[in-house]
């Protein structure tokens, strides 16, 4: 599948007004009214499908963060295009694309081959703050999640245990039902699964009297939840089947990270950056002193006539890198602190050592 920022003509850094307006021209171009070439057809798919992930900031920024075969590995058609109204858009667009009454899913769930009924429950998406710390090392954590769970007491099929099945009479029993639509490619048969009976061409005498013929309740279910080490702000962790239940299977849990600010470290990559206050006379002099790490304190030594702006690596006390075993590095910033005051003595030393490097001729001196 090519990358989806090819295929609309535009960089990686296009602004969203930019990438609208490339899928603006593109739609004009390809659209099938406008457009008879075979191959137009496919072209003007593969457009929209672009558009409903980059004209989206959020899945914009998941498809950035994993890749295009990574995202397209995760998120199936019907994610890409969900809450995606090309009703609006091609209206806006001043194109002629009236759905009628039938559903606009329903009609790109035909077009894109994907089943147009929903047979499994909706996706929950769960944000979760961490600190750096967890980030660095990896944490598990138990959150409360409301979602619709499978009913105990019918097993998720809808019907009161101990009644029979008898034919759907919204289906007659085939499990699908087809509506007429007219669309960009023309007047189609949409065919779609029975909502009554969820593609049976069956339903129960009586309803489940938990779930009123749902097949699933609402519950509150605690969850442990393990965070790997090296995660990224807007990262997604898929925990599969713990979404809502519905009619066959149950939708996933996403939970999204957003990682707290910690004063003492700004992350950049895998590597932490902190800046550490020294006296002046340490940068001299020379000596040890200590300096946080992600995971306690650390004695350091600092050579003399230590410069300012002067960066310490610390190899491997970074954040630990997303499914590897490697780490990244520390980065401490020397920062040398000056006097803002000076007792008589303390002054007198000061003009002591500038008379002997001046009668030294020393050179080589810093500015502050």
């Amino acid at each position: 599948m090519r990358d989806y920022y090819e295929v609309l003509g535009v960089s990686k850094s296009a602004t969203q007004e930019q990438i609208k307006k490339a899928y603006r021209e593109l739609a004009l171009k390809y659209h099938p009214d406008r457009n008879s070439d075979k191959a137009a057809e496919e072209k003007f798919k593969e457009i929209n499908a672009a558009y409903a992930v980059l004209g989206d900031a959020e899945k914009r920024k998941q498809y950035d963060s994993f890749g295009p075969e990574q995202f397209n590995q995760r998120y199936s058609q019907e994610d890409l295009f969900r809450n995606f109204n090309f009703q609006d858009i091609f209206r806006d667009l001043g194109l002629n694309f009236n759905f009628g009454s039938t559903n606009t899913d329903d009609v790109f769930g035909d077009l894109f081959g994907r089943q147009s009924s929903q047979t499994r429950g909706n996706d929950i998406l769960y944000r979760m703050d961490i600190t750096l710390k967890d980030v660095a090392n990896g944490v598990k954590k138990e959150i409360n999640v409301k979602h619709v769970k499978k009913c105990s007491h019918c097993d998720g099929n809808g019907g009161e245990p101990g009644y029979k099945t008898v034919r759907c009479s919204e289906c007659n029993g085939s499990g699908r039902v087809s509506n007429i639509a007219n669309t960009f490619f023309g007047r189609m048969q949409v065919v779609s699964t029975c909502n009554s009976c969820g593609g049976k061409g069956k339903v129960y005498e009586r309803k489940c009297k938990i779930c009123s013929g749902k097949g699933g309740t609402v519950a509150n279910d605690k969850v442990e939840v393990t965070i790997p080490a090296g995660v990224r702000d807007g990262m997604r962790l898929r925990l599969q089947g713990l979404g809502d239940y519905l009619n066959t299977g149950a939708g996933d849990l996403y939970i999204e990270v957003n990682t707290l600010d910690d004063r003492r470290f700004v992350r950049q990559g895998d590597d932490l950056h902190t800046t550490v206050d020294i006296p002046f006379y340490t940068a001299i002099l020379g000596g040890e002193v200590t300096v946080p790490t992600i995971n306690g304190e650390k004695n350091i030594t600092i050579e003399k006539c230590t410069q300012p702006g002067k960066k310490i690596i610390l190899k491997n006390e970074g954040i630990k890198r997303f499914r590897t075993s490697s780490y990244g590095d520390e980065i401490v910033n020397i920062n040398i602190e000056m006097p803002r005051s000076l007792s008589n003595e303390e002054r007198e030393l000061i003009e002591k050592f500038k008379e002997l490097t001046k009668k030294d001729g020393k050179k080589g001196f810093w500015s502050f």
